[in-house]
């Protein structure tokens, strides 16, 4: 059995399902949370265990739970799309993999072409289609409006991508999240900069919570931006002019400082309504390049004493005066064996501290 995993299926505890070898999920910024359920296959009254289990079918419906330690965390729920069997002559070592993802996997089936009514802003659109799907919508709103005696909003593409490319377009993500209470909340927002709950992830101290820290950054990447669209409705050129460079966690020296040297500059050409619509998409632009350090580590819940997820931000303490502070969790793959729930993390930053600049190298923000 899975350490502290709890499977539901189509929401109700399903205790025998709960003989799972191996349990991971992968939570990743842009894409569906999946996951990969191991079960063993026996030869039980002539036929082969679980292969035919309904609940494991194309479609049914599965809660991945870590329950142990006080936890109550739910990591994914979501709808069976694939198996992976492997069988073994007299069963001995036979297995099947179950595998699903979250409720982005159903709005990315169907190509859809929208003509989206006046005065429609993107956050406006977005909260229309999750709800579509059952989902709780949780969505910052965009200053952008599309007007139809300007330029009207019209979707050609999956509901998934199309959520995703307006997200992109004002410096948001979007992603899927469900509780503890099986309700499942669409999430259209920028990415996090300030917690009072983050993970504290210290190396190099008393009882550290890391083994290893591995850390790479490349300065290479726009800090400015040329941004020029076109205006249909008045027929005339705009520009978008001193873009601010998107700012980072608290204390942290922004990217254009850190780089130095000579300016790395994006282009932009877009058709948009107005210059409000420009600068919201030039700002889209520097803020999905300014991530430019990313570090990884893998770490254990029990270790720890909580589980991370991805979109949310982790504190990284004992790593050197420049490499101390608030990092975004861009990916977590959670590996759930029987002894074990490891979480592999990719973390992301946009900045780092000055050096001696409050944190030290054995100690944490002062």
């Amino acid at each position: 059995m899975a350490y502290g995993v709890d499977i539901l299926a189509d929401g109700t505890n399903a205790a025998d399902l709960m003989g799972a070898s191996l349990v991971e999920v992968h939570e990743r910024v842009w894409q569906p949370t999946t996951y990969y359920i191991r079960y063993p296959v026996t030869n039980t009254d002539g036929d082969l265990v679980p292969l035919t289990d309904d609940r494991l079918s194309p479609g049914a419906d599965l809660a991945v739970f870590q329950r142990s330690q006080g936890f109550n965390e739910c990591l994914v729920k979501g709808q069976v799309f694939s198996q992976q069997i492997k069988l073994l002559h007299g069963t001995d070592g036979s297995m099947v993999e179950v595998i699903g993802a979250d409720a982005l996997l159903r709005m990315d089936r169907a190509t859809k072409i929208t003509q989206w009514p006046d005065d429609t802003s993107d956050a406006d659109a977005v909260s229309s289609i999750v709800s579509n799907y059952g989902l709780t919508p949780d969505i910052t709103d965009t200053d952008t409006r599309h007007l139809e005696d300007k330029r009207t909003l019209i979707q050609h593409d999956t509901d998934l991508n199309f959520c995703r490319m307006l997200a992109r377009r004002n410096g948001y993500l979007f992603w899927v999240r469900c509780d503890a209470d099986l309700v499942e909340t669409a999430h259209f927002a920028p990415p996090p900069l300030e917690s009072d709950d983050a993970a504290l992830l210290t190396l190099n101290l008393d009882n550290p919570t890391l083994d290893a820290f591995d850390i790479s950054w490349d300065v290479e990447r726009p800090t400015t931006v040329i941004a020029q669209g076109w205006d249909g409705g008045a027929k005339e050129a705009l520009n978008a002019e001193n873009i601010e460079e998107p700012t980072g966690f608290p204390g942290d020296i922004r990217l254009s400082e850190i780089a130095g040297g000579d300016p790395r500059t994006a282009s932009l050409i877009a058709a948009v309504s107005d210059v409000g619509d420009l600068s919201a998409r030039a700002r889209g632009v520097l803020l999905e390049s300014s991530w430019f350090l990313t570090a990884t580590c893998t770490v254990s819940a029990a270790r720890l004493g909580r589980v991370v997820r991805a979109h949310s931000i982790v504190q990284v303490d004992g790593v050197g005066s420049r490499y101390s502070g608030f990092y975004f969790v861009a990916a977590v793959r959670h590996i759930i064996d029987e002894s074990d729930h490891r979480m592999e993390l990719t973390l992301m930053r946009s900045g780092w501290k000055a050096s001696g600049a409050g944190v030290g190298f054995l100690g944490g923000l002062v």
